[in-house]
C-alpha cells in the first residue's frame, strides 16, 4: 500500500516539534514520519484495517485513527483515510498536546 503525506500532516510534524521544544523535548519528527511509514508498510489491509473510525470537523468521513508508538513515550495518534489503494495521512497529534 503507497503511502501519501498531506500538507496537513508535515505541518502537524512541524507543530509537534514546535510543541516539544516548548516543553524542553528534543525534536521527533524525522523519527516519527519513519515509524508510521514502516507501520504502514507492514499492515496487511486485505485482513484487517488498522485503527478506528473518527469524525473530524472539516476533515475527510472516513478518517481513521490509529495509535503508532515511536520508543517508550506515549503513542501518537495518526489520522488517516484509505483512498484509491493508498494511505493518505492527515494529522499526527501526541496526547498531550491540545485536542483538536
Amino acid at each position: 500500500m503507497r503511502i501519501c503525506w498531506r500538507k496537513s500532516a508535515i505541518q502537524s510534524l512541524l507543530k509537534l516539534d514546535q510543541w516539544r521544544a516548548s516543553v524542553e523535548l528534543q525534536p521527533i519528527a524525522g523519527y516519527l514520519k519513519n515509524t508510521i511509514d514502516v507501520f504502514f508498510e507492514h499492515q496487511d489491509f486485505s485482513i484487517y484495517i488498522p485503527g478506528r473510525h473518527v469524525l473530524i470537523k472539516n476533515l475527510p468521513d472516513d478518517l481513521r485513527m490509529v495509535l503508532v508508538s515511536a520508543g517508550k513515550s506515549d503513542p501518537y495518534k495518526v489520522f488517516y483515510p484509505i483512498t484509491g489503494g493508498s494511505v493518505e495521512i492527515f494529522l499526527i497529534r501526541h496526547p498531550h498536546q491540545k485536542p483538536i
